[in-house]
């Protein structure tokens, strides 16, 4: 029988270094400025920060929003452009979750005009003259993977009604990732399980995706096994490095799977409860995860096989073994099928730009 031809592709521009309290030991190679979100690090690690870093370290931004918002971006490049025109060859290190991070996305790209940047960033089209600038991100939750993806997350406050937008400049790698799991150690209870599920969510939807190949599978399966196995008792226990180690691999495996896939259905239904229920982005993704994968387990034999290696059991069993684990963490599994206005948004959802990627969409 002749073998069938696969043809795979991959490309993942960012180096990475991976270790604990790699933030205090690594030097980086040029001068840059850093962008830091108070809530993640201590406000005294500045100064220990600076003193390791020495001359390398032209400045120091502290990094206040709450979400990744145009007005947010706007006031960060307020502050940072005025700094590259003195120092044009320096790097902007991002030290932060995934609103610093995807903060940082955007800003690294320096316009003529600041006044044009809320449309460049509506439409993903960079006028000619704009400049690129080096990025490094050091993520201090595992979760978001905003350090090895290309995209950043824009939040439309200004629109009617507000919209969740996704900034996806083909040039939007960061140029490095420092993984340091010690920064997550600072991590609440609840920012440390809803980062967690935002990894699960990235792991399965990676799965479930029209985009899923042989490179990206072994990677989403592996994620999600160590979050299952990983997250509860690290929730009992969120001082152990061990554990927070093992969070972090899962979150970069995931993130890594999910560069190549982007997101898919669960994501789509999750922002509109970010947006009117104000539920944090990894908890809104994880109530749709047992609908999601029960409508994919029922398409697709590769999805029933990955399901079986990740819940060391049969398929058609996985969504109730993933509906009772997450109840065990406090989430409410919903569904949408029950109902014509369920399954009307579950449509919309489908014909959305994540919708499109899930096995089950034809859109």
């Amino acid at each position: 029988m002749a073998s069938t031809a696969i043809h795979l592709t991959w490309f993942n521009p960012v180096q990475l270094e991976w270790g604990p309290d790699l933030l205090r030991t690594h030097r980086p190679d040029q001068p840059f400025f850093v962008l830091a979100d108070p809530h993640a690090i201590p406000l005294a690690m500045e100064a220990d920060l600076k003193r390791h870093w020495g001359e390398l370290c032209l400045g120091w931004i502290w990094q206040r929003s709450a979400q990744s918002s145009i007005t947010a971006a706007l006031e960060l490049c307020q502050q940072l452009w005025p700094l590259w025109s003195a120092h044009p060859k320096a790097a902007l290190l991002a030290v932060g979750g995934g609103t610093t991070l995807d903060l940082a996305k955007l800003a690294r790209f320096e316009l003529q005009d600041l006044s044009l940047a809320p449309a460049v960033w509506r439409s993903n089209k960079l006028p000619a003259d704009h400049r690129r600038h080096a990025l490094w991100c050091a993520p201090t939750t595992s979760g978001t993977g905003s350090e090895v993806t290309p995209w950043a997350t824009l939040w439309d406050l200004d629109a009617q009604p507000a919209v969740k937008r996704s900034w996806a400049s083909s040039q939007g790698f960061a140029d490095q990732a420092w993984i340091d799991p010690n920064l997550t150690l600072s991590c609440p209870e609840g920012l440390t399980r809803d980062t967690a599920l935002d990894t699960l969510a990235h792991a399965l939807e990676s799965i479930w995706n029209h985009h899923a190949n042989a490179i990206t599978r072994p990677l989403a399966v592996r994620s999600a096994r160590m979050v299952l196995q990983t997250l509860p008792a690290l929730l009992k226990n969120p001082l152990n490095t061990d554990l927070r180690e093992q969070m972090s691999q899962a979150s970069l495996l995931a993130a890594l799977a999910m560069s190549q896939t982007q997101t898919a259905l669960a994501h789509a239904l999750s922002y509109d409860l970010t947006l009117n229920e104000n539920l944090p982005h990894g908890h809104a993704c994880a109530v749709w995860l047992p609908m999601v994968l029960d409508m994919a387990a029922a398409i697709s034999p590769q999805v029933q096989g990955d399901l079986a290696t990740i819940f060391d059991g049969p398929a058609n069993q996985a969504s109730e073994t993933l509906s009772a684990w997450l109840q065990s963490l406090g989430i409410v599994p919903r569904d949408l099928r029950s109902t014509p206005a369920g399954l009307e948004q579950l449509h919309q959802a489908l014909g959305s730009s994540r919708g499109r990627n899930f096995v089950g969409s034809t859109a």
